[in-house]
């Protein structure tokens, strides 16, 4: 590795291009993360030429220290650059990296047994291996996890998208409509309920969709210019008025007001329902200001008979109406919607 600063910063720029196999880097898009890196890394923004890079490259081709595998592949007219196998890297880490490393793969090895996570164990094994790092070998924290989730296959390949800002062409097969292709642009992954949606912009509809992993059947990148978030910028705001995924749209939030029961009222407490939980101790009430849907529903329907919604009205009126359907399914109303009992 050079002993110049500036070029030993383009090397390592260049070197997490090369070994980047989930992205195509052409010379223009080498010249761009290396500007990038460089001023991430200095401060302030340096120009580096074409000619610059392809220097770069045959240095680092042919240096001693260095003998980086790199091959240029046709792509129609154009040439990518990227190293002839994975796992090859010029980098090597200092001993104080290697400590933060230790502690990264301790935690990361804690992952084992969650499908969407199990490919950090290759990773893991090459760092272990590459870096002599011990890790650990045994489990000591787990999450909820549904191993038979349809589509979590495609987690690892969904999440290199994302970081790498390329736009994919999927195959989306809803319950009871036929299939349909859309170019989305990939922002985000989140889980909700051990269920995992993709967050991306649809180009036809000029606006956010959330899809679940279990009913895309088909992806592949597209050769598409990414279009940048500009919607959801945080998530943690986009979803802050919700509980779940469903943003129904023009809805605003509204006060939502729950009486629970005296043995239910303190697991609420402890376990808020959103962020925005007030508490009323005397009355054992809660309010929420959030936007209500779906996902609110299931979870009011799912403390029973605890809890009461007080208002709003409409979202009392909603409760109500599935409790009646349910009723009715096991017998329990008459037409007149008075018990049978």
């Amino acid at each position: 590795m050079a002993t110049n600063k500036n070029a030993r910063l383009r090397y390592e720029a260049l070197d997490k291009c090369f070994s980047n196999f989930s992205r195509k880097f052409y010379i223009e898009d080498l010249q761009k993360a290396v500007c990038d890196y460089l001023k991430t890394q200095l401060s302030e923004y340096k120009t580096i030429s074409r000619r610059q890079i392809y220097s770069d490259i045959e240095e680092m081709r042919t240096s001693p220290n260095m003998q980086a595998p790199i091959e240029a592949y046709w792509d129609g007219q154009r040439k990518y650059y990227r190293y002839d196998r994975e796992g090859f890297s010029i980098v090597d880490l200092t001993d104080e990296e290697l400590t933060e490393l230790e502690t990264t793969v301790n935690m990361l090895a804690s992952f084992r047994g969650m499908p969407q996570f199990e490919w950090m164990l290759d990773i893991i094994n090459k760092l272990k291996k590459k870096y002599k790092v011990k890790g650990i070998d045994k489990t000591i924290f787990s999450f909820d996890s549904n191993i038979d989730l349809q589509g979590i296959e495609r987690f690892k390949q969904l999440f290199g998208y994302i970081v790498n800002e390329q736009p994919i062409k999927i195959t989306y097969t809803p319950f009871h409509t036929p299939s349909f292709e859309a170019v989305i642009h990939p922002y985000f992954l989140k889980q909700y309920n051990n269920r995992w949606y993709l967050l991306g912009f649809y180009s036809e509809y000029e606006d956010i969709s959330i899809l679940p992993l279990d009913r895309i059947v088909g992806v592949e990148p597209v050769k598409r210019t990414f279009i940048p978030d500009s919607i959801i910028e945080n998530p943690d705001d986009y979803f802050y008025d919700v509980i779940g995924v469903t943003i129904p749209k023009g809805r605003k939030p509204e006060r939502v007001v729950l009486k629970f029961s005296e043995h239910r009222y303190p697991y609420i407490i402890a376990k808020p329902i959103h962020p925005t939980q007030q508490k009323d101790d005397k009355e054992r009430i809660v309010t929420l200001t959030l936007i209500p849907n779906r996902e609110l529903i299931a979870t009011i329907l799912g403390f029973g008979d605890d809890v009461e919604v007080v208002e709003p009205q409409s979202l009392r009126g909603e409760i109500a109406a599935v409790l009646a359907g349910c009723c009715k399914n096991y017998g329990l109303l008459k037409n007149d919607c008075t018990s049978t009992l």
